[in-house]
């Protein structure tokens, strides 16, 4: 592309100039942006335009607006919050291509309802702010996002790709079932079997008062979980689960679904709780679990880029342990253990022996 961003790297912030060269005189300015703005998505860079975040030679313009060459657009980037608005991340994993970093329970992964700050994305946005300006000055791919996401009350490893390239090399990897996940529940009552699979259809529930609630039903999708028991308690069990497909909320679904919700879930447990939870603007009241005992232990898949095997590990968080430790004092076994035919054995043990990530 022989359209180029002027000037040197800046704040993410600061507003970004494209002008346009003889190849893409006769573009609409959706389109050259969408040339010159990979990362973005084909609506968000109509939003762009249309909210008048981009100029055309510095006026409003349409979409459908026709380019000459010479035309300049400029970007205005919205004003991160102040320093010391997001909270740092412990960071699990990290390479040029991908970074994974290690959630806490109460923090949302992208911005969504009254979380608008501190979350996961936010803080990836911010700590390479230099490298998205440079990256965009020189035509680059970097621009940070997720390739998992968790439930704010759910903590443990979370996977971002730091470029275009790579985004779509993991999610090709996960939409193949080739990156393996293991979390860590602690459900209500006694599960009967040691190990088990629900293999059951998920959609959003029809009898919720809620849009963001599944449930089993035929015209869902199938969806896989495997678990197996790590520990019977008296009136609990703690499992290590394994989500074989990537469905929304699919762990916390297919447990209450089998009679054993995750502790602490007000969704799946009693979802007027989280009706009140909504209620209160998000708030939890001093009535309320901080967390669900939802935890996502290991990711691991095969580097598809590299080729390394890498194993990303999250250990158990203390807000988990204090709930164990109400329920038993006996500690916490240091391994999850595995159920028969867990397909990614072979690539966790050809890394078995290296230092873990």
């Amino acid at each position: 592309m022989t359209s180029g961003v002027d000037g040197q790297p800046r704040e993410i912030d600061a507003p970004s100039r494209l002008t346009v060269g003889p190849d893409h005189r006769g573009l609409r300015a959706d389109a050259f942006l969408a040339l010159a703005l990979p990362f973005l998505s084909r609506t968000r860079v109509r939003q762009k335009i249309q909210t008048g975040e981009s100029l055309l030679n510095g006026r409003r313009c349409a979409t459908s607006a026709r380019l000459k060459a010479g035309d300049v657009l400029t970007i205005r980037w919205r004003s991160l919050p102040s320093p010391g608005s997001t909270r740092g991340f412990e960071i699990l994993f990290e390479d040029e291509h991908v970074i994974a970093l290690d959630k806490p329970a109460g923090i949302a992964s992208h911005p969504a309802g009254r979380f608008q700050a501190g979350t996961v994305i936010q803080w990836l946005r911010e700590r390479f702010a230099g490298d998205v300006q440079t990256s965009l000055a020189e035509g680059g791919d970097f621009y940070p996002r997720l390739v998992n996401r968790l439930d704010v009350f759910t903590s443990g490893v979370i996977i971002a790709a730091k470029t275009t390239g790579a985004l779509r090399l993991m999610l090709d990897l996960a939409a193949r079932a080739k990156i393996g996940k293991r979390y860590v529940a602690l459900v209500e009552g006694r599960v009967a079997q040691e190990v088990g699979r629900i293999d059951l259809f998920l959609g959003p529930d029809p009898a919720s008062s809620t849009s963001v609630k599944m449930a089993v039903g035929e015209r869902g999708l199938r969806s896989i979980t495997d678990y197996s028991v790590l520990r019977r308690l008296k009136e609990s069990t703690l499992l290590a689960v394994f989500p074989r497909t990537g469905r929304q909320h699919q762990v916390r679904a297919h447990l209450a679904a089998m009679g054993h919700p995750v502790w602490g879930d007000l969704l799946y447990r009693d979802e007027s709780l989280f009706l009140r939870y909504q209620r209160s603007g998000g708030t939890l009241d001093a009535t309320l679990p901080a967390r669900h005992c939802l935890h996502a232990e290991e990711s691991h898949f095969i580097h598809p880029i590299t080729g390394a095997a890498v194993v990303i590990r999250s250990p158990l968080p203390a807000d988990f342990r204090e709930v164990l430790d109400l329920l038993t004092p006996l500690a916490l076994p240091r391994s999850a253990a595995r159920p028969p035919g867990d397909a990614c054995e072979a690539s966790r043990s050809s890394a078995r022996g290296a230092p873990a990530p």
